[in-house]
């Protein structure tokens, strides 16, 4: 239970420094294309991943809970997968992830 809640804590505090180094950083984060999440330093590409996933299609939180283990294996993932396609929706990428 520790673990959501300092991850939540580290995804509300991170996210203005996560939006600060992405390509765009207007434009919000339901609107991201891979292109977009790979220009995010390394460091807060878990961050991007774990907010990314807690949001719905319009941009609202969905869940309270964050699954900590699951983002530090899709992180590795995901990258791949928006090496190979980086004009993909970064939430359509997400969505492949959990097929």
């Amino acid at each position: 239970m520790k673990k959501h809640l300092l991850m939540i804590g580290l995804i509300g505090s991170m996210t203005f420094a996560v939006t600060g180094q992405a390509a765009d950083a207007k434009k919000p984060l339901a609107l991201w294309q891979c292109q977009d999440f790979l220009g995010v330093q390394e460091t807060y590409r878990p961050v991007v991943v774990s907010y990314a996933e807690a949001l719905n299609n319009k941009g609202k939180p969905e869940e309270a809970v964050v699954d900590v283990e699951g983002i530090s294996t899709r992180t590795p993932m995901l990258v791949k997968q928006c090496n190979e396609n980086p004009k993909q929706m970064l939430r359509d990428a997400l969505a492949g992830l959990k097929k």
